[in-house]
């Protein structure tokens, strides 16, 4: 593993996880018996927009109860636990944080999905899976710590079946540059590495897929963070919320996202690209 890898693999796996949350899941009043996705969703929705921009790609996405999807960069599960819940299919999630993962299983059991959803630590650069196995992928803001884009869509593209559709769902460059830090995918610059929009395009074209669907979200993101304002340094946190994946230091990583998407410094693209039968 790389030295890049590995600083974001530590920047992603914060210690006791699970137990942070179901502590924070009796603090927050919810507790832990019939517990539902949506007691989960301040927690394991992280990505812009969260659940609505869940649902939309669910709807964008074609994907039906027969099929056996991949979630690459399933973070604690919470995207994937809610494809499998509303279109019935089976999930399997793979991230390099073998904490997300211990804890997206261990949420999974918390609200009785382990038969619809499975949890893998895994490189998304070296996917331990056969070739042609999967019926859809998705990944959801994941591309943004990746420098090898072509490489990573390649090897979804060869664990994907012919026909097969992947949806993606992340966060770009823009013509602005360079882009305030921290934000809540990266620490510093030296974890991440954005792309022009059209740069992207052409990555997900170079690895071999044809693009069904290009949609800009930049606008819905920033009316979504348009009215984060700058944290007092007495700020308080709710007991639950994304600042136990990636820090206490989460509203000033949102702040500065409306800032890099008020000043046109990050993009927001939502795509779906299909691998073609003659591939």
């Amino acid at each position: 593993m790389t030295e890049i890898h590995q600083h974001i693999r530590a920047y992603y796996s914060p210690e006791d996880l699970f137990n942070k949350i179901k502590s924070a899941l009796v603090e927050s009043g919810r507790g832990l018996e019939n517990l539902t996705l949506d007691d989960l969703q301040p927690v394991d929705e992280f990505h812009i927009r969260g659940q609505v921009a869940t649902m939309e790609l669910i709807k964008l996405s074609g994907f039906s109860a027969d099929m056996h999807i991949l979630d690459v960069g399933c973070g604690i599960g919470g995207s994937a636990r809610r494809l499998a819940d509303v279109v019935g299919c089976r999930v399997t999630g793979v991230d390099l944080s073998e904490y997300y993962i211990a804890t997206a299983d261990a949420l999974s059991s918390l609200v009785n999905m382990e038969d619809k959803v499975e949890f893998r630590a895994a490189n998304a650069l070296d996917l331990p899976f056969s070739d042609a196995v999967f019926d859809g992928i998705w990944s959801i803001q994941m591309n943004m710590n990746i420098i090898d884009k072509v490489d990573w869509l390649r090897e979804q593209y060869r664990v994907l079946k012919p026909g097969g559709r992947l949806v993606l769902y992340e966060v770009c460059g823009n013509v602005n540059v360079p882009p305030y830090f921290p934000v809540p995918w990266a620490q510093d610059s030296t974890m991440s590495n954005l792309a022009l929009p059209e740069v992207f395009k052409d990555h997900i074209v170079a690895a071999g897929f044809k693009i069904e669907a290009w949609n800009d979200k930049t606008a819905l993101a920033r009316e979504a963070f348009s009215q984060v304002q700058e944290p007092c340094d007495n700020h308080e946190l709710p007991e639950l919320g994304v600042h136990l994946l990636v820090g206490r230091d989460i509203l000033y990583k949102a702040y500065n996202l409306r800032r890099n998407l008020e000043e046109k410094r990050v993009s927001l693209i939502e795509a779906v690209a299909f691998k073609p039968v003659d591939g």
